[in-house]
């Protein structure tokens, strides 16, 4: 037996990306989606109008997909488990600086500019992309995991925000979403995310670089 072959592992390291990027997806899209329930409690503290705070949140939309081109490029360039992962690091930053709103100025800076901008890192676009590196064959069903995650921050984590916030209030609850992105998902990218399968030593789908 020729033992300088290499087994093949059990599971396909590019598994453990794609469950990373659904868990990418399903909190960045849930915390985005998550900006409608806090238009009345922002606004009856601190007395703006409800399309006061619409206009952040539709400059933040606007944000986010003027810069996509630029950080696609910089995923290009850097590679995408560091953009990722600096981008969900920021929008944490971001969430918890929320919390200490207190001028509508504020708010355009930290949500409609920093944290719309930061959004573009983790976006769908970008997961996609990295896990289009890792599979050939099963790349439409990888890619299509990945998708679930934007569907599934929408179902739960929307309404478990609701639920927190009329447990506590609007403030923490802010701060609750940037806790998460920093102490979860900025750790799960650092531990699993790998630009290719070359840093494993792997090819797509599996095969052994050898």
């Amino acid at each position: 037996m020729d033992t300088s072959v290499r087994s093949q592992p059990k599971i396909f390291y590019g598994w453990y990306i794609v469950a990373t990027c659904f868990f990418v997806a399903f909190l960045i899209v849930g915390a985005r989606n998550c900006f409608g329930i806090f238009v009345i409690p922002m606004s009856e503290e601190l007395g703006w109008n409800r399309t006061t705070i619409s206009f952040a949140a539709a400059l933040g939309f606007l944000v986010n997909g003027m810069t996509q081109p630029f950080i696609g490029y910089m995923f290009d360039r850097l590679g995408g488990r560091r953009v990722i992962t600096t981008g969900l690091a920021i929008m944490g930053v971001a969430a918890v600086c929320l919390s200490f709103t207190f001028h509508f100025l504020f708010l355009v800076f930290v949500f409609s500019l920093v944290l719309s901008t930061a959004l573009s890192g983790p976006s769908l676009t970008n997961t996609m992309a990295m896990i289009s590196k890792w599979f050939r064959a099963k790349r439409a069903t990888a890619v299509s995991i990945n998708s679930i995650g934007t569907s599934m921050g929408g179902l739960i984590l929307v309404p478990f925000a609701m639920y927190f916030m009329q447990a506590t209030n609007w403030r923490l609850t802010w701060a609750a979403l940037g806790l998460v992105m920093l102490v979860l998902a900025v750790p799960l990218c650092l531990i699993f995310l790998r630009n290719d399968p070359s840093e494993k030593g792997l090819l797509p789908d599996g095969e052994l670089d050898i």
